[in-house]
């Protein structure tokens, strides 16, 4: 390993089938409802001229350019809490058709209007579902992605267990997790889990003074090592596995380099990760990872 029953429209036919359990808990509700908050934000954020728009875009490119290997022009894929449709949209740009799912109705707007705006809108077919209770049927797919979804769900693994049921056998996913051990992260009090309620009511004091707010949600973040058997638990086989973005550099959630510096130390640590430099592949913001579903022969086969 290298470090609904109703037709949606792009060939996804047939009966779906969850194997997911009904939520109790209020969770996925709000987080569907902060995300749907903040739709706008992010719609904008992947053009904008931030640190976090550049980590953003070169966590997408990844993403784009494992999928458009594996993929090609007149594959199915899904794109699993595509919010506002950007790599949808860069999918459908290749002759891909794209199932764009996400819990938020305000993201999937965008998602309706970049696809048209576009001109790939016969490609894309957003679709509203809760990623722990698909609505396509089983082994549809063939590649399946999903981009900062496992850190927000309540049950990772059941989502994980609806992007496998949706993949073809032979077919791929690919997923990110945000990194236990980032640099960038770590070297902020804020993101330590045993100080974040001191710190947040720190944040929300200064908050009018920065363009974020603190937030009312935590992603949860992993171990390569928790990745990797996470996936192995799912019935895949990781391919490979890449570490991306090392900003915002930031203190208490505020950054602490001006916009211009923080973009080049980041492009220059990403350059550093992307030639091995040591320790810096495993301090990266975001764990990219490419896996595939075997098939029933190579299952039987061992």
């Amino acid at each position: 390993m290298k470090r609904s029953s109703r037709r949606h429209g792009i060939g996804l036919a047939g009966p779906a089938r969850s194997t997911a359990t009904p939520e109790s808990d209020e969770r996925p509700r709000k987080t569907a409802t902060d995300f749907g908050d903040s739709s706008d934000y992010w719609n904008r954020v992947y053009a904008s001229r931030t640190v976090k728009g550049q980590v953003y875009r070169n966590r997408m490119a990844v993403v784009l350019r494992w999928a458009t290997s594996v993929a090609g022009p007149g594959a199915t894929a899904a794109d699993v809490g595509t919010g506002a449709g950007h790599l949808a949209v860069a999918l459908a740009e290749r002759g891909v058709r794209v199932a764009a799912i996400d819990a938020s109705e305000p993201m999937l707007a965008h998602v309706a209007q970049n696809a048209s705006r576009a001109g790939v809108a016969h490609l894309v077919v957003p679709i509203a579902s809760d990623a722990q209770r698909l609505e396509l049927p089983s082994a549809t797919c063939d590649v399946v992605v999903a981009i900062g979804l496992l850190p927000w769900v309540q049950q990772p693994k059941l989502a994980l267990g609806e992007i496998v049921r949706i993949t073809k056998p032979g077919g791929y996913v690919i997923v990110t997790m945000d990194n236990a051990r980032s640099l960038a992260r770590g070297l902020d009090p804020g993101w330590h889990e045993s100080a974040r309620g001191f710190f947040t009511t720190i944040r929300r004091l200064v908050a009018r003074h920065s363009l974020e707010a603190p937030p009312d949600q935590w992603p949860a973040v992993a171990r390569l090592s928790d990745v990797v058997r996470l996936l192995r638990s799912g019935g895949l086989y990781p391919l490979q596995i890449e570490g991306v973005g090392f900003g915002p550099f930031t203190f208490l959630g505020r950054n602490v380099l001006p916009n211009r510096i923080g973009l080049q130390v980041d492009r220059l640590l990403q350059w550093l990760a992307d030639h091995h430099a040591p320790l810096l592949e495993d301090a990266a913001v975001f764990h990219i990872a490419l896996a595939i579903k075997p098939t029933d022969e190579a299952v039987a086969t061992g």
